[in-house]
């Protein structure tokens, strides 16, 4: 009987010592020690290893915290770890961390000892005796390597990202809830492409200016808003761009009724519709200028108008895009629309064309033009 306990305890040591040593064996696996560690990606680590590069960023293009948010995006794919041999020796480590293919950062492991079950081995020593023999064999055992993260590196430069934007020089431009100041714009006075001849006639013209927005991550909620504070639309083509009204809406009313009134006089003078130059130009006259190069210079034309061959020209789909206020009563219409010309072979061709009309406001006498220019 007795014989058959101490065979028990015995088998209860072996098992004991066995099960010690396997799992202190596993865990003095570095592979143990890294599995924990990437499971530590939480929130609130990934907040502490990007926090210095965050405070680095621009916080009037995007919050702090959509900023982490975007970095935290990158820690939720599968990670995954490899080892740097080059960079790794006996006593340490170093692993590659990555996420969906891409390289997050590195870790490194340092070798450590940390002995383990003294407790256990202890009161063995004092049951059977043996003076240190139970201790030693205990930490011969269970006090195995130990790995632990001595460092880890996150290089998140490469995320930062730049864009340039054009707008209107009278638009605000918002991105994150901020108005961008002056600092962000980089180039002024860019003109409008469809308005080249008539600044190259010293009329005050509106222009364009260019914004660079840098040192920031992911992609920035960017709005814009017109000088009359309503939702704008914003281009990457400074073509893309037609003038925006700059006047009261009477004042854009009024414009846009004298731009309809006049573009079919002015299409019939140009083409002489009716082979009948000077009727044309009676019919036009009112809304000439007195006194202006256009007037004279459409006077001048008659004698060419009476050349012409075409069948006359049919106006349609006039859209005026803009009215814009060159001070004091002086106005410029930004106009755009098809013609179909009739050729002396009766074929019919559609063409786009665009104007420029520069038009003084004389009150109850009327919207005079006094310019115009050929887009």
């Amino acid at each position: 009987m007795v014989y058959a306990l101490v065979f028990v305890v015995l088998f209860a040591v072996v098992i004991r010592i066995l099960w010690v040593f396997l799992d202190n064996y596993e865990k003095s696996q570095p592979i143990h020690t890294i599995d924990r560690y990437i499971e530590s990606f939480d929130s609130e680590h990934i907040r502490a290893i990007s926090a210095d590069f965050v405070s680095t960023l621009d916080p009037k293009l995007k919050s702090a915290e959509d900023s982490y948010s975007d970095i935290e995006k990158l820690f939720a794919g599968p990670m995954r770890y490899a080892k740097n041999g080059a960079e790794s020796t006996e006593t340490r480590e170093v692993y590659t961390i990555l996420s969906n293919g891409r390289v997050l950062g590195t870790m490194a492991l340092e070798m450590g000892e940390r002995p383990g079950g003294a407790a256990f081995w202890n009161f063995l020593g004092k049951a059977f005796g043996g003076g240190t023999f139970w201790k030693d064999l205990g930490s011969n055992i269970s006090g195995v390597t130990r790995w632990s993260v001595s460092d880890e590196k996150f290089e998140f430069s490469d995320l930062l990202n730049e864009c340039e934007l054009l707008a209107p020089s009278e638009w605000q431009v918002i991105s994150g809830g901020n108005v961008l100041d002056a600092s962000y714009i980089t180039e002024k006075g860019i003109r409008y492409p469809s308005m080249q001849e008539a600044y190259d006639y010293g009329f005050a013209l509106p222009t364009l200016v260019r914004y660079k927005l840098s040192n920031y991550i992911g992609e920035l909620s960017i709005s814009a808003r017109d000088a009359d504070g309503g939702a704008a639309v914003l281009r990457d083509d400074p073509a893309g761009y037609t003038l925006t009204d700059r006047c009261t809406a009477d004042e854009r009313s009024r414009f846009e009724d004298f731009t309809r009134r006049f573009l079919p006089l002015y299409i019939a003078f140009m083409s002489n519709t009716n082979k009948n130059a000077y009727d044309n130009y009676a019919r036009i006259h009112p809304y000439l200028l007195p006194g202006s190069d256009l007037e004279s210079r459409f006077y001048n034309a008659i004698e060419g108008q009476t050349w012409s061959h075409s069948k006359g020209d049919v106006l349609h789909d006039v859209a005026v895009n803009g009215v814009f206020s060159l001070g004091g009563n002086e106005f410029l219409i930004d106009v755009d629309y098809m013609v179909d010309t009739t050729n002396e072979s009766l074929i019919t061709t559609e063409n786009s064309a665009g104007m420029l009309i520069v038009a003084e406001d004389h009150g109850r006498e009327g919207i005079f033009a006094s310019s115009t220019f050929i887009k």
